[in-house]
């Protein structure tokens, strides 16, 4: 019985690509945390920070952040399996949530929206 190969060399280029994005970005963070130390950011001060994203991760701020819809004012949600955007299940349009926009609180909000608008009627 032969063994089935044909996806391997993809994953291995795959693999290969994600190091290396992982190691400049290891390299672009030695960067930043020694201009910090060098501008007198303390490590217990950077410590202190760590621990405060990750406590608003545990309590579900990234991956699950919400906006009202600019278009119809429904909450739309980020997606957990497109980085960074979200779509409107109302209305279909997308936004996007960047990675140091603050949070601000979301009211759903109604507005009348033409289902029709955006077909060219």
């Amino acid at each position: 019985m032969a063994l089935d190969l044909r996806g391997v060399n993809d994953s291995e280029r795959i693999i290969h690509e994600l190091t290396n994005k992982i190691t400049k970005f290891e390299i672009i963070l030695q960067a930043y945390y020694e201009l910090m130390e060098d501008k007198g950011i303390s490590q217990e001060v950077l410590y202190d920070k760590i621990d405060e994203i990750i406590g608003r991760q545990v309590k579900g701020q990234y991956g699950g952040r919400r906006k009202t819809c600019p278009k119809c004012g429904k909450v739309i949600q980020e997606s957990y399996s497109v980085p960074m955007r979200g779509t409107c299940m109302m209305c279909g349009t997308t936004v996007m949530f960047y990675p140091f926009e603050k949070d601000t609180d979301v009211v759903e909000e109604n507005r009348e929206v033409d289902p029709l608008d955006d077909l060219g009627f």
